[in-house]
């Protein structure tokens, strides 16, 4: 079974030979180096190469657009800094929402789609041609109405808009929605034209380790009937959508489904997310979740043994029933303190499986790592792992 075959079959619910893995989502140079049995100068002489040793060396199938470091010492690949907004007051998004015009077609008038259609033609055209008999997991953070206004005004200003200002910050989510909805309707033109594999990854952090950021009444009222919108010409088209969740989501699950997701990828299990109650979802058509998870880059592949992290594999088998819908994948980006061996052990585990077989009952059980380490400590044995 070629990889294609084995997503597109998990996709549809349909028998294949192994669960899926999936791969992209790693920072550090010499980490990758050493997953792709080269030395950190060979990787720095052609990072992108070195990227995709390190995945095949993983024998993922597919992979989400990569993380590719340019230099030894690149730990992150981004970072958002209260003090660059120090200046910046909640009528900055007041000001903007009484700029936006009040109609679709105003919104839509001042809407470049030929560029954007052009945009993604060289990114989709760019991943293709890179990644070659690695499938591409299309993944686009602009799929939904932009709720990470933070990014453009930082927290503070967003923040106390929201509760300064409700209908201001509604406008522009609903402004960007109007967007989102027309540029999706021309990506499930490209998905068609380029043979992408039904599936989108997408979505923005609206929860901290606590939950949302705001409350889940306000959202419902003033954001996800935009994100609804906007993911409409997927929906429709067929195209299942898997929503990123970091920090704790739970009490956004059934909003996330309502607006047409069907999949979820992470999990910060320390925040609380119940794994098993996100497996007992069912999208707005009906059909099981898919999984792009779950092993945690803050806690078990940092900083656990091989044997947590096998432990944790089979602990995201038993919440998706025997490896229903699931497709291995870290948890967010790993950092460089995630020692290679890890990550090895965890993608070798799982391929070395026999094939999943029906739905097996989900008997629910507390996350491994909390039961080995019900302190809350995080063990030192890996954190030295690069100074031996």
């Amino acid at each position: 079974m070629t990889s294609r075959e084995r997503i597109v079959r998990q996709l549809t619910g349909r028998p294949t030979d192994r669960i899926p893995m999936l791969g992209g989502w790693m920072e550090g140079a010499a980490n990758l180096a050493e997953l792709g049995g080269t030395t950190l100068d060979a990787y720095l002489a052609d990072p992108w190469a070195g990227v995709l040793r390190a995945n095949r060396a993983l024998h993922v199938d597919g992979m989400v657009p990569p993380i590719v470091p340019q230099s030894a010492d690149e730990v992150r690949s981004g970072s958002l800094q209260e003090s660059s907004f120090a200046t910046v007051e909640p009528e900055a998004l007041l000001e903007r929402a009484n700029a936006t015009p009040d109609s679709e077609a105003a919104v839509l008038a001042g809407f470049d789609l030929a560029t954007e259609e052009a945009n993604h033609r060289r990114h989709f055209e760019d991943m293709l041609g890179r990644l070659g008999d690695i499938v591409l997991i299309p993944t686009l953070w602009h799929v939904p109405a932009n709720f990470s206004l933070y990014f453009e005004y930082g927290y503070e200003a967003f923040l106390s808009a929201t509760a300064l200002y409700p209908e201001a910050v509604a406008k522009i989510w609903w402004a960007d929605g109007v967007k989102c909805r027309a540029r999706n309707r021309m990506l499930v033109k490209l998905f068609k034209e380029y043979d992408l594999v039904p599936v989108l990854f997408c979505g923005h952090d609206i929860c901290n380790g606590a939950g949302p950021m705001c409350s889940p009444d306000f959202l419902r009222r003033h954001y996800w009937p935009h994100v609804r919108d906007s993911l409409e010409p997927l929906v429709a088209a067929g195209i299942r959508l898997v929503c990123h969740c970091d920090g704790n989501v739970m009490p956004l699950i059934d909003d996330f489904v309502a607006a047409g997701f069907s999949g979820f990828q992470g999990f910060q299990y320390e925040c609380g997310v119940d794994p098993y109650r996100l497996a007992a979802t069912r999208g707005r058509g009906g059909e099981e979740p898919l999984f792009f998870a779950g092993l945690s880059v803050s806690r078990t592949l940092a900083f656990g043994s091989e044997q947590d992290v096998r432990d944790e594999v089979d602990y995201v088998l038993d919440y998706t029933g025997g490896g229903r819908g699931l497709f291995l994948f870290t948890s967010n980006v790993t950092g460089v303190e995630v020692p290679p061996a890890n990550l090895r052990a965890a993608y070798a585990y799982l391929e070395s499986l026999p094939p999943p077989g029906p739905r097996r009952p989900a008997v629910p059980r507390p996350w491994p790592w909390s039961v080995a380490y019900p302190d809350g400590r995080i063990p030192l044995r890996n954190q030295l792992h690069r100074l031996h």
